[in-house]
């Protein structure tokens, strides 16, 4: 299939069901853009590994298991896989946009006050989202 087409822009756990067979069901598709299809998938990473403590382990973990099944209904290339920290890029830049918009300047809330400061930070400094190598998960897709 192609690598652009329209996507949800916004899948987390809050606008998805999982049924007891693990079907999922998306909703809330107020987001949805045409673009390309990694950003979609750099979206569902970025709210998935957010805090998590041992990212790059869990990133090859659930990039293994996501690509399984998203291959079953898409197949992108395995060269777009180190693409992504572009597009995750792309989406910190997007966020912080839309924070901005959101809160201003200058929250009331310190939390958000920090949040944005430090997102502001890695994203002038280049700092990746998730310190992992992409290109490792290429061969094992081509395979």
């Amino acid at each position: 299939m192609d690598g652009y087409g329209i996507i949800h822009q916004d899948a987390h756990l809050k606008s998805l069901f999982i049924d007891e067979n693990y079907q999922i069901t998306l909703f809330d598709f107020d987001d949805c853009v045409y673009v390309h299809f990694k950003y979609d998938n750099a979206m569902v990473l970025s709210y998935i590994v957010y805090g998590k403590d041992n990212a790059p382990e869990f990133t090859k973990h659930f990039l293994d298991v996501f690509f399984k099944g998203y291959d079953e209904f898409n197949h992108l290339d395995p060269k777009w896989l180190k693409e992504t920290p572009y597009f995750l890029k792309l989406r910190e830049i997007d966020h912080f946009a839309q924070k901005l918009f959101a809160v201003g300047e200058d929250p009331d809330d310190e939390w958000c006050k920090q949040y944005m400061i430090n997102l502001r930070y890695r994203i002038e400094k280049h700092i990746l989202f998730i310190n992992f190598y992409f290109d490792s998960l290429t061969l094992s897709l081509e395979n």
